[in-house]
């Protein structure tokens, strides 16, 4: 699906949910076999589309239910991917410090992923808390799987990665090591 075509993240939205109601009614239909049950990928899919059209709230609706279904199936690097979508899905949302508080227990859990770091240095950095910030980037950088590099394409970030907007441009602001503005710390 093209990345910035409303039309077709709306197409790929429809395709994702006539799949999961496919996933759905056969556990209906099926009580005492349910079968798989819906594929969590699928809703982290969804998700993800539903983030391109600024549905957030859908969205962070599918990243839970995978999260759950990953956490269930012992998929724990899968859960904490689809967590890490549920905290962009916050921010993107307006619920900053619901996705601070996510980001923060998820870089806990999970610290070996460098999602989290990263939005957490941006969000630091966005309310000035400067050292906090440049501690939680060192981490993604030297200790992370992925670390920082791509993390300094902020087109991967926006368009690979699919941030919203908002947290995408304090990533831009930490990465240029422009103080954030009185009113933007004031405001959140």
């Amino acid at each position: 699906y093209g990345r910035r075509d409303k039309t077709q993240w709306a197409g790929a939205v429809a395709d994702y949910t006539r799949a999961i109601n496919l996933w759905r009614d056969g556990m209906r239909d099926s009580p005492g076999n349910p079968g798989l049950g819906v594929n969590p990928m699928v809703l982290n899919f969804r998700g993800n589309a539903l983030s391109q059209l600024g549905k957030f709230a859908d969205a962070l609706t599918d990243y839970q239910e995978a999260s759950e279904i990953f956490t269930r199936d012992r998929q724990l690097r899968m859960a904490s991917l689809s967590h890490a979508n549920e905290g962009l899905a916050l921010f993107g949302s307006g619920r900053r410090s619901e996705g601070m508080s996510t980001m923060q227990g998820l870089s806990r859990r999970d610290p070996g992923l460098a999602d989290p770091h990263v939005a957490l240095a941006a969000e630091y950095w966005s309310i000035g808390d400067v050292v906090r910030a440049e501690e939680q980037w060192r981490f993604s950088c030297e200790q992370t799987e992925e670390g920082c590099t791509q993390y300094k394409d902020l087109d991967w970030v926006e368009n690979i990665r699919r941030w919203p907007a908002s947290l995408v441009g304090d990533l831009g602001a930490f990465l240029q090591r422009k103080a954030p503005s009185a009113a933007g710390i004031a405001g959140r």
